[in-house]
């Protein structure tokens, strides 16, 4: 009876030990089979970019967002970042591009890469301020915040990289962005004008002479200047602005330009 007691028990613990031994050996095969199917970042990078030269945006953003989340932390995983904010800023999503081109510093704070990723900063904060599906135009009602971040961008790029190539692209965003917030200063301006709130409007138009004064437009602000005064009952401040008006334009002071750039 004890050996028939013993055999069975026997029997049990190597039914136990096998389905145990079976058990790991499931797991192990499924941790293989993992590693197996996961793709190395280069091969990750590689099809990513060949997606976005081919204009398959999607498919590009689908390897990039793979290769962050499986290789973080390598070297082609960091410059995925990189890439992911140039396909936004391709597609006009200026929030998730420059999310992704702040991340990439944020990583590589000592990169090559720091001049041509501030520029790309600084044209995408001017390129959100374009509106319009078929006609593209700017609207001087609207939030000119990027305007304000864009000029920010352009002393820190114009303190750290003086001798960079994309400097010149910089400084024209950074023109068009002053002449932006120009626009909308008189554009609050004249709002004011229109509302016979005059004493208002003259600090504007003061203001704009002050702060602006490459600004295309500066003989229409002094003229409006003059006719606020005028209306605000200050005669004597309206003929001393004209008397610099006139003097200006003898010198040739003024900006010539016709046309916004």
């Amino acid at each position: 009876m004890k050996s028939l007691i013993s055999f069975r028990w026997t029997i049990f613990s190597i039914q136990i030990f096998t389905l145990l031994l079976f058990s790991g050996l499931l797991q192990s095969c499924s941790k293989t089979a993992n590693l197996q199917e996961r793709v190395p970042s280069a091969e990750l990078y590689h099809q990513a970019m060949v997606a976005l030269e081919d204009e398959y945006y999607q498919e590009a953003l689908k390897n990039f967002e793979i290769l962050v989340d499986e290789h973080s932390g390598t070297r082609l995983a960091t410059l995925a970042h990189l890439k992911m904010g140039d396909l936004y800023f391709l597609q006009s999503k200026w929030e998730e591009s420059e999310a992704s081109y702040r991340r990439f510093l944020l990583l590589n704070p000592h990169t090559h890469l720091t001049p041509y990723t501030l520029n790309r900063l600084i044209a995408l904060n001017y390129e959100r301020n374009i509106y319009g599906v078929f006609i593209k135009s700017r609207d001087y009602e609207r939030n000119m915040e990027p305007n304000r971040k864009l000029i920010q961008e352009y002393q820190r790029f114009y303190l750290l990289f003086p001798q960079s190539p994309y400097l010149e692209d910089v400084k024209v965003y950074r023109k068009r962005a002053m002449a932006d917030l120009a626009e909308h200063e008189l554009h609050v301006a004249n709002y004011y004008f229109d509302k016979e709130a005059y004493h208002s409007a003259i600090g504007r138009y003061l203001y704009l002479l002050k702060y602006y004064p490459g600004f295309h437009r500066t003989g229409h602000v002094a003229e409006r200047l003059i006719e606020a005064y005028q209306l605000n009952q200050q005669p004597e401040l309206a003929q001393e602005m004209q008397k610099v008006l006139e003097s200006l334009r003898k010198r040739k002071l003024l900006a010539q330009l016709t046309t916004r750039e």
